[in-house]
C-alpha cells in the first residue's frame, strides 16, 4: 500500500503538465484573486460503522468584496475497517459570477464559387480556401465574390448567480506511518447538474458586414492583392450594427463528471490536540478526456476540544482551468465541526 500512495502522488504531480486549455477568453481570463472559505458541520455516529454528516459552506471573491459561494450537504459515510471508508453525498450550491468583459477583434471572409462556364447559373457553391478551385471529378470553378465581416467590439456579461446540484461517491484508504503520520488517498467521483440560466450583456463597438463583393483584376485577369481581394467593386454597401447593442444570452444546462483525487498528510498524535496537515487535489474532467480542469492545494490545522468539537484554520491555492473560467485562489479557511 506504500507503494501505491507514492505512485499515485507521481501521477497527480504529473498530471500538472496536461492542464486543459479554457476555449474562452475574456479580458478577465487569468486573473489572480483572494477570499475566505469557510465552513461548518456536524456529524452524527450511527450504529454499523455509520456516520451522517450535514454541513454548509460560505465563499468570497474578489478580496473578499463580494460573496462568491454558498452551499449546503447532506452525507452518509461508512467505515468497514480501520483503512477503508466510503461515503456518499449530495449537495445544493449557489455560485456567483462576476461581471466579464471580453473583446472580441477580426475579420472574417466566406467564399463563394459558381461552376466555370455556368455564366447564367446564379447559385453560389461555398468553399473556404484560395480564389481558385477544382474538384475531385475535375470541375474548375470560378472566383465570383465574397462575404466580409469585421468584428470589433466589446462584450459585457453582467453579474449573476447559478444554481447547482451536485452528488458524490468516494472512498478513501488512510495508512498510519511510525504512529503519528496519518496519510490518505481519496478517488472521489462527482455528478453536477448545473441549470440553464438567462444573462444579459451589452455590447460596445461595430460589427460591419459587407455581402457578396466583387474583386478587381489587372490587365492579365490576376485578382488584385491576392487571394483576401483587398480592391474591389462593391456590390452591396456595408452594414454596421448598432454600437450599444442589449442583449440576453442563454447559458445552456450542462451535466459535469469530474474524477477528484487527492492525498492528504496528516500530524495524528496521541494525546495531541494539535493536528497539522497538508493537502493536493487534482480535479479531473472525465466528459473531456480526463482534462485537469483544477488543482488545489493547502497546508493548516485542526484544533480538538472536548466534547467532540473542532476549529481549523488554514489555508489553500486554487487554480481552475475549466469551462467557468481560468482564475488563481488564494483563500483563508476557516472551519467547525461537532461530532457526537
Amino acid at each position: 500500500m506504500k507503494r501505491l500512495l507514492l505512485a499515485t502522488f507521481c501521477v497527480c504531480c504529473a498530471a500538472v503538465q496536461g492542464m486543459a486549455q479554457s476555449d474562452y477568453v475574456s479580458e478577465d481570463a487569468g486573473k489572480t484573486t483572494g477570499g475566505l472559505w469557510t465552513e461548518v458541520g456536524a456529524t452524527k455516529v450511527l450504529p454499523y460503522n455509520l456516520t451522517l454528516g450535514l454541513d454548509a459552506g460560505f465563499r468570497t471573491n474578489d478580496w473578499f468584496d463580494e460573496v462568491g459561494r454558498v452551499d449546503v450537504g447532506l452525507g452518509l459515510g461508512w467505515k468497514p475497517t480501520k483503512h477503508w471508508k466510503f461515503g456518499v453525498g449530495y449537495t445544493f450550491l449557489m455560485k456567483h459570477y462576476s461581471q466579464e468583459t471580453a473583446h472580441k477583434s477580426v475579420t472574417e471572409y466566406e467564399w463563394k464559387y459558381r461552376a466555370s462556364g455556368a455564366e447564367e447559373n446564379t447559385d453560389f457553391t461555398e468553399f473556404v480556401g484560395a480564389p481558385t478551385y477544382t474538384d475531385d471529378a475535375g470541375t474548375s470553378y470560378t472566383y465570383k465574390g465574397y462575404n466580409k465581416d469585421v468584428k470589433d467590439y466589446t462584450r459585457v456579461t453582467e453579474a449573476y448567480w447559478r444554481p447547482r446540484h451536485r452528488i458524490n461517491v468516494d472512498g478513501a484508504y488512510t495508512y498510519k506511518f511510525w504512529k503519528w503520520l496519518r496519510v490518505t488517498l481519496r478517488e472521489r467521483y462527482q455528478l453536477s447538474f448545473v441549470p440553464s440560466k438567462t444573462v444579459d450583456r451589452t455590447r460596445t463597438g461595430t460589427k460591419t458586414t459587407t455581402k457578396y463583393r466583387d474583386p478587381s483584376y489587372d490587365s492579365d485577369g490576376n485578382l488584385i492583392d491576392g487571394e483576401l481581394g483587398d480592391s474591389y467593386d462593391e456590390v452591396s454597401d456595408p452594414v454596421t450594427e448598432d454600437a450599444g447593442e442589449e442583449t440576453v444570452k442563454e447559458k445552456t444546462s450542462k451535466t459535469l463528471h469530474v474524477l477528484r483525487s487527492r492525498l492528504s498528510f496528516e500530524l495524528d498524535k496521541k494525546g495531541l490536540a494539535w493536528s497539522p496537515y497538508v493537502y493536493f487535489e487534482t480535479f479531473n474532467n472525465m466528459g473531456e478526456g480526463f482534462n485537469l480542469d483544477k488543482m488545489r492545494a493547502s497546508v493548516g490545522v485542526d484544533y480538538s476540544l472536548s466534547g467532540g468539537h473542532k476549529i481549523g484554520l488554514g489555508y489553500v491555492f486554487n487554480h481552475e482551468n475549466d469551462d467557468d473560467g481560468d482564475m488563481n485562489t488564494h483563500a483563508i479557511c476557516v472551519g467547525y465541526k461537532f461530532k457526537f
